[in-house]
């Protein structure tokens, strides 16, 4: 039995079109990684033939007459038309929607944000069409842009490039690090932060290359200044070989994201990884050559607040951190309350 996009793709093609897979769907098959959402893109038909042909096959659902975006009830695909899109403001979804069934293959993959999101895969043949070199880049591990004055109209992509180097632990290409840098992002909606966010805290092995990617785009400090104040932070060398509160709270939340699958709530789970240690940001001091921060636990949690809410609305969220955080050094008072030859070293989260 033919899957639906084939179906779709049979209509279209005896209407004189072209149907691709596009997108996510392909960069993660030309990875050998599962990705259920199918997204197809249809070529050389007009808007309302298309909705004809999808009225043959099921129910078309419509997300926006106007970009041409659409799927069938029951069904897990997104189909949509070409389109040019011209920004119209500062803001994420400050842009003007143009379908263009007729732009062409390359046309409609220039306005993607990066080569490996611009493969497109022929439904029917299975012909690749890479335009950008985006084949290339996926096995070099590299995430680049396509379009210099293009890219920078959609802040997202600043974050969109550090949570995609976070989850296939790839590399961004210093010209797009450079582009990053020049992005403001503060018009962002919290929400769309809060969503690329868990993907690299819920979707990454690494998480920590989220942050080290902001950081290296110098856009740490507009929804993450907290952590931007950890950086260069020391701390008892006894205790915390690894380095600064920076690297410590990095370590941590890769070791973390090895049991995140065994916590109630993931995402709850690995924003107190990430905010546990934010209070040394205003309890760190010097007294007799040891470096020491008191009660970093307690007076942390108005940065752990501040931190939590300025990227979500959820009060469960919210309540979990300003619950946990105070109590992330009770398993190492229990530790010494027994004997130990030495004191702990590395790296925990109760450090």
């Amino acid at each position: 039995m033919k899957n639906i996009a084939e179906r779709i793709a049979e209509y279209v093609k005896d209407a004189g079109g072209g149907t691709f897979y596009v997108g996510g769907f392909v960069r993660d098959r030309l990875l050998g990684l599962e990705n259920k959402d199918v997204d197809i893109e249809v070529h050389g038909i007009e808007p309302d033939r298309l909705f004809s042909i999808l009225q043959e096959i099921g129910e078309p659902i419509t997300f926006g007459k106007s970009f041409g975006v659409y799927s069938l009830r029951g069904e897990t695909i997104d189909i949509a038309m070409p389109r040019r899109e011209r920004a119209i403001g500062k803001g994420h979804k400050d842009f003007e929607v143009d379908i263009d069934p007729f732009i062409g293959t390359e046309g409609a993959a220039r306005r993607r944000d990066f080569t490996i999101n611009s493969i497109m895969e022929d439904v029917l043949t299975g012909d690749i069409i890479d335009h950008f070199g985006g084949r290339d880049d996926l096995e070099k591990g590299i995430i680049r842009h396509i379009d210099s004055k293009t890219f920078v109209e959609d802040p997202l992509r600043v974050l969109r490039a550090a949570q995609f180097s976070a989850r296939y632990e790839f590399e961004i290409a210093p010209e797009t690090i450079e582009l990053c840098r020049t992005v403001d992002i503060s018009t962002l909606p919290k929400e769309r932060v809060e969503e690329e966010l868990k993907k690299a805290l819920l979707k990454a092995s690494k998480p920590s290359l989220f942050f080290k990617a902001l950081r290296d785009m110098d856009q740490l400090v507009v929804w993450f200044p907290e952590l931007k104040r950890l950086i260069g932070l020391e701390q008892d060398p006894l205790y915390h070989p690894e380095g600064d509160v920076w690297t410590h709270t990095m370590e941590v939340i890769d070791r973390a994201s090895a049991y995140r699958d065994k916590a109630s709530d993931a995402f709850n789970y690995m924003l107190l990884s990430l905010t546990h240690d934010l209070g040394k940001i205003v309890t760190t001091s010097e007294k007799n050559g040891r470096i020491h921060a008191y009660e970093h636990e307690t007076k942390g949690l108005p940065l752990a607040e501040a931190f939590v809410k300025r990227i979500t609305n959820e009060k469960d969220v919210i309540t979990y951190v300003m619950n946990m955080v105070p109590l992330h050094m009770k398993p190492n008072v229990a530790a010494y309350s027994k004997p130990r030859p030495n004191p702990p070293t590395g790296c925990s989260i109760q450090q």
